[in-house]
């Protein structure tokens, strides 16, 4: 009877985990706290649109995410592992700064809200070129001190917004019979149904006058000073509306 060898040690087969690098100008559209130094981040890519990302020790100093901030044009390293959610966020810097739109309280509080709309409605994962011009261009306009009151201008991104998602607000029609509306009328608009409502459908609450319904449609369609300041607060009702009845 033969004697059996001495066994070998068992080798451990160590599987690496393929891992992809993403660098793209991005946007900070969230910023979650988790344990003690890292952060869950939501970005606004110019590649891949919406992206979540663990930024750990984005807490701590560190020059590799020192630039973490929300407002400003970043500039992001990001490792994508199979089967994981989560990207892992490797450096982030500043590609573009907006320093007035960090220092002034109501542009900052305007660009905040352009943000969560973005967070609302723009899909994950999928790139939205049109949309990311959009919201770049309205923080570019919202950083410029000589541009006087934000909300006009947080008013007529939003209209834009809505457009690029495809939401944007029909003025020249009822949305349920299809029956046109005189341009010299005043109109009932529902924002859930995403523009006027005639009366034989039913109406709506909001009456929007003929001068401002043709503002709207200036400034959804190019315009950047169509609206004044005594629409837009108005017109930021409106997106906060569409964007309420498209997401719940």
């Amino acid at each position: 009877m033969g004697l059996a060898g001495p066994s070998r040690p068992s080798r451990r087969v160590r599987h690496s985990v393929a891992k992809k690098n993403l660098r793209t100008d991005a946007l900070l559209v969230r910023r979650v706290p988790v344990g003690e130094a890292d952060f869950i981040v939501t970005l606004f890519t110019e590649a891949r649109g919406i992206l979540s990302a663990v930024a750990r020790s984005a807490r701590k100093p560190s020059k590799r995410v020192a630039a973490l901030e929300p407002m400003h044009l970043l500039r992001v390293s990001l490792d994508e592992r199979e089967h994981q959610d989560l990207l892992v966020l490797v450096e982030a810097s500043i590609a573009h700064p907006r320093l007035h739109l960090v220092e002034a309280l109501a542009p900052m509080e305007a660009a905040g809200r352009a943000l969560r709309w973005i967070r609302s409605v723009a899909p994950p994962g999928t790139r939205e070129p049109a949309l990311y011009a959009t919201l770049n261009e309205l923080l570019d306009a919202l950083d410029d001190p000589s541009r006087g009151n934000p909300e006009p201008r947080l008013a007529t991104g939003g209209l834009r917004i809505l457009a690029d998602i495809g939401f944007a607000l029909v003025l020249d029609r009822c949305v349920r019979c299809g029956r046109s509306c005189p341009l010299d009328a005043p109109a009932c608009l529902d924002p859930a149904f995403g523009g006027l409502v005639c009366r034989a459908c039913g109406g709506a609450r909001l009456v929007v006058r003929s001068d401002l319904r043709a503002r709207i449609d200036a400034a959804s369609a190019g315009d950047d000073h169509a609206l004044r300041d005594e629409d837009a607060r108005i017109v930021v009702d409106l997106v906060d509306a569409v964007i309420a009845a498209h997401v719940r």
